[in-house]
């Protein structure tokens, strides 16, 4: 039945004011268009016939469609002309195959229906060719047509898909149609006036016949062709945008709806311009290829090794993904826009550097020469749920004996340190010891990356800065906890030791900052202690051992040890005491331990939180 001069030609015909006769216009051009094709009338909102059966009644066949059963649901106003009535309901797979049915039965389908823009209608423009918007003229009318138009590219849709009829228009003359076109900022594509009806209707089935443009846009785009076509709609979008920074200009995603809708080399689907309009917007004001990453709640870290391989965390696991960058360059971009806000440097005389993005997720960078396969980035994200000690019960991280035991330290203002390996979820478990803090109490927490989030009404946030362009204006962690001696605090909350650092720790928890928390990497809680050993020595005083161990047993009260299985789950592993020293020797008692896939108390009794023993 399908002719291969115009193989299923799929036309809305909307009118925006049923003024416009748009039903009129609708049949009688079907009547022209028939004179030489099999022509599919389908009144969407059964406005010009009553006919008993419609597309709802086809639901039940939606197994077996066929042109024969199709048949049975038209109406036949004409020899050439079949009627459909009713919106097309069910799922969006039987609407595709019903869609392919009718433009592999039909020459055209003129689907009569009004602009709604709800998802019936945009179903229906999802198959469309071209959509006549009719109007009369009239200056109400015009404005209602220049929406219209404008929601063809909030939409996604191609700015050409809608074409501008102007029906039952009395007089056409130059001025008229230049005024129109000024309105509407873009040329008319037909009138038909009361005077010359039929001949108009004649002359515009003639246009939708000849007219090849309306149905030639491609139906998919190639990889090379969609990089090539987000560049070059890129470079407008940054034009646009650099010259539009006065207040009252419109938003970057104004001004891309337009890029995009003037695009005739993407499919109209708005699938695939809803996707270029995401990636260009992820490009323009996010971390591009990134952002779906970030917004996956089930990944808690991403891991970029060169801009064609990147990996994800979840649930403790490794995944390779199948996101990639275009290039270096763009990379490189998105390494930029990590850093501005945060005053960061990274360049190739500077190829380290560690940040963070206005969530609190950390970033670790490195760049090329010591990168060798290209730009590395290291994203731990924040999680946006604030954790309770409820929540890690709930993950088999500890057990409610250990729960009770370390809320009653933190209450106590007992000093303490959370060692673990990385990843292990130091900075997680610091977060939630912290939010056991009275809220009437002044915290001061320094960090390399702000990454805690404190909920007390009353915290001091610092964050260490490193050397700018010429070299100089470094502000270690070291400098900032020497600083927070003075600054009153009740509490002082350090992210990490890492440095020199631990030894100002140490004396500020021994001079009368009871109840302080940091962390430290080490695999066990005595090889925690070591470490903590050779910081305090980093600082350059040359110690002697016995005093850094003195210092030590004074200090620091309890040690945390957390750890990542091998499964992917984070626990707590022990929990350890340090009781004293015997000779030069530092002493401990184990509380907790997690053992045999079991957490269990050792029994003893703490010697320094009074009442809590582990029992």
């Amino acid at each position: 039945m399908t002719s291969s001069a115009a193989a299923g030609r799929w036309i809305v015909v909307s009118g925006v004011h049923p003024d416009a006769g748009p039903e009129m216009l609708c049949c009688h051009l079907a009547g022209e268009l028939a004179l030489q094709h099999h022509v599919l009338l389908w009144d969407v909102d059964s406005v010009i016939t009553t006919t008993a059966r419609t597309c709802r009644d086809l639901a039940p066949y939606s197994e077996s469609f066929s042109p024969h059963l199709l048949r049975n649901f038209l109406s036949q106003p004409s020899k050439s002309i079949k009627l459909l009535r009713g919106p097309l309901e069910g799922e969006r797979e039987m609407q595709r195959e019903m869609s392919y049915l009718l433009k592999n039965t039909f020459d055209y389908l003129l689907i009569l229906t009004p602009p709604s823009w709800e998802p019936g209608y945009l179903s229906l423009l999802d198959e469309a060719q071209a959509v006549l918007l009719v109007g009369t003229g009239e200056a109400e009318q015009l404005g209602d047509l220049h929406r219209h138009l404008e929601e063809f590219a909030r939409h996604k849709y191609p700015r050409d898909l809608g074409q501008i009829v102007l029906n039952r228009v009395k007089r056409v003359s130059p001025e008229f149609l230049l005024q129109s076109e000024e309105t509407l900022d873009r040329p008319i594509f037909a009138t038909v006036t009361v005077a010359s009806f039929d001949e108009n209707v004649r002359a515009l089935a003639q246009t939708l016949a000849t007219r090849s443009d309306l149905y030639e846009r491609p139906l998919q785009i190639e990889v090379g062709s969609a990089q090539a076509v987000r560049s070059r709609i890129h470079g407008k979008l940054l034009e646009a945008t650099a010259s539009s920074s006065a207040p009252g200009d419109a938003p970057p995603e104004a001004v891309l709806e337009k890029l995009l809708a003037r695009e005739n080399s993407l499919p109209a689907s708005r699938e695939v311009r809803g996707q270029v309009f995401k990636e260009l917007m992820n490009e323009v004001t996010g971390l591009g290829p990134l952002e779906p990453l970030l917004k996956d709640p089930d990944i808690a870290e991403i891991m970029v090794n060169g801009p064609q391989n990147i990996f994800v965390e979840k649930k403790g696991r490794l995944f390779p993904t199948n996101v990639r960058f275009d290039s270096e360059t763009q990379l490189r971009t998105v390494i930029d826009r990590i850093v501005a806000p945060i005053g960061r440097r990274v360049d190739e005389s500077t190829p380290l550097c560690d940040g963070r993005l206005s969530d609190g997720s950390r970033v670790n960078i490195v760049l090329p020469p010591l990168a060798l396969d290209g730009a590395t980035l290291t994203i731990r994200k924040f999680m946006q749920k604030r954790l309770g000690l409820e929540d890690l019960l709930r993950f088999g991280a500890l057990n409610e004996a250990m729960a009770q035991f370390l809320t009653r330290c933190v209450q106590a203002r007992k000093n303490i340190v959370v060692s673990g390996g990385t990843g292990s979820g130091k900075t997680t478990l610091l977060n939630i010891l912290s939010s056991q803090i009275a809220p009437d109490e002044r915290i001061v927490t320094i960090e390399d990356a702000a990454e805690l989030r404190l909920q007390q009404p009353h915290v001091v946030r610092l964050e260490s800065r490193p050397v700018n362009a010429e070299g100089e204006g470094a502000i270690p962690i070291r400098r900032l906890v020497i600083n927070a001696l003075r600054m009153r605090p009740d509490r002082i909350v350090v992210g990490e030791c890492r440095g020199g650092e631990a030894l100002d720790m140490l004396q500020a928890m021994n001079t009368g900052h009871d109840g302080s928390l940091t962390t430290l990497h080490a695999n066990s809680p005595r090889d925690a202690l070591g470490r903590l050993e050779a910081l305090v020595l980093m600082a350059g005083m040359d110690l002697p051992v016995r005093v850094v161990r003195e210092q030590i047993k004074s200090a620091v009260h309890l040690i945390i040890q957390i750890a990542r299985l091998t499964d992917g789950s984070r626990k707590i592993i022990s929990i350890t005491e340090i009781t004293g020293m015997e000779g030069d020797v530092l002493t401990t008692a184990e509380l907790f331990r997690y053992r045999a896939g079991a957490f269990e108390s050792t029994g003893l009794v703490s010697q320094r939180v009074e009442g809590v023993h582990a029992a």
